[in-house]
């Protein structure tokens, strides 16, 4: 049986490197976008191993960087993948009025517009596939009910919105679809014991059972803290006359 391979957009911050984790304890392999070789040295670092791992550069804030590495895939420069974890993000807290309109459309670039352009490129691929297990995955936070967050609360939103769509288009397909929904700090394992966070490693064991568990279908998986760890907590994203009227 071929192995399976989750590409991970957004590999190299304190999500993804949890991500990858999670991949290879499930015996999948890794392929990581960096933005350059120091990205990659520093995610290898923090996963702990290359084992398993390609990476590849590309500048995943631009429209067409992701979909260029899809466009390698297809032509077999690349490994396939079966499933897609994005992740990409920034937290920042300045007042919404101090912003000015550069660093606004850059944060939403960052925080939204990113994960969109992942969706965009790599979905039509997966389809194509047609893989009977893939997911699609992306990381979402409280920020956009917290208020503490600035515009970083904004993004996050509007990935909560956008992935409502996702799993409503994607209800028939071969994609399973899930918005993971941190609500603690995650940071790599070395800071996260520095600074008495949730470590990656920990973490690891959510996007793992969303990666196993085929009931976990166009959900949102929830973490609170340390004891959702322990016992999955997970929710249909959309009311069930939301799916009846879209079938209809």
């Amino acid at each position: 049986m071929a192995v399976e391979r989750v590409l991970l957009v957004g590999a190299t911050g304190n999500i993804g490197v949890s991500a990858a984790i999670a991949c290879l304890r499930t015996k999948r392999e890794v392929l990581a976008i960096v933005r350059n070789q120091d990205s990659a040295d520093k995610f290898f670092k923090h996963v702990g191993t290359k084992e398993g791992i390609t990476v590849v550069k590309a500048d995943v804030t631009t429209e067409d960087g992701v979909q260029g590495v899809v466009d390698k895939v297809k032509a077999g420069a690349l490994p396939s993948f079966q499933h897609v974890y994005a992740c990409v993000g920034v937290w920042i807290g300045t007042p919404l009025h101090k912003l000015s309109t550069e660093d606004f459309r850059r944060l939403m670039r960052l925080g939204f517009d990113a994960n969109y352009f992942a969706y965009r490129a790599t979905v039509p691929y997966l389809l194509e596939q047609n893989h009977p297990n893939s997911t699609w995955t992306c990381c979402t936070g409280a920020a956009d009910i917290s208020g503490y967050a600035g515009l970083t609360g904004a993004t996050q939103g509007a990935l909560v919105a956008m992935l409502a769509a996702a799993v409503l288009e994607n209800e028939r397909t071969n994609i399973r679809v899930n918005e993971a929904y941190l609500m603690v700090r995650v940071e790599v394992d070395s800071d996260a014991e520095a600074h008495g966070v949730m470590t990656a490693s920990e973490y690891a064991k959510v996007y793992a059972k969303i990666l196993e568990k085929k009931d976990i279908d166009g959900c949102k998986v929830i973490v609170r803290g340390p004891e959702d760890l322990k016992e999955l907590r997970f929710e249909k994203k959309l009311p069930q006359q939301a799916i009846k009227h879209h079938q209809n």
